[in-house]
């Protein structure tokens, strides 16, 4: 996020680093980026909770992951003639790689400071 190029103006989204157990929230304009917590990814929660969350948000099932369940990344960038395939790019290398997903995710180099969660 060091390097975001100048066509974006705006970004906004949550996101899974996986060094934390918290879901990250991101929030850009212009040469301004905050990141914090955003309470718990509803996997973590009791299976009891799980339920009402499902209740609460039928549509949850459908962006369910077998294996990780609601963990994932929604990031949305809003600029002047960006180019999507760029940023894809830049984004997949963020992405772990297979090896990476067998190691210990504690290890990994973790940049963002600690997430403060507002409510």
């Amino acid at each position: 996020m060091d390097n975001l190029p100048v066509e974006i103006v705006r970004s906004k989204g949550f996101f899974w680093l996986a060094s934390r157990n918290m879901p990250g929230i991101m929030s850009q304009a212009g040469s301004s980026i905050q990141f914090q917590g955003a309470g718990e990814w509803i996997v973590d929660l009791p299976k009891e909770e799980q339920e009402i969350e499902f209740k609460h948000d039928p549509t949850l099932i459908q962006r369910w992951d077998p294996v990780f369940g609601d963990k994932q990344t929604e990031l949305v960038f809003i600029g002047i003639e960006l180019n999507q395939e760029t940023i894809e790019k830049q984004l997949d290398l963020c992405l772990l790689t297979d090896e990476e997903m067998k190691s210990n995710w504690s290890q990994f180099k973790d940049p963002l400071p600690k997430f403060v969660v507002t409510n």
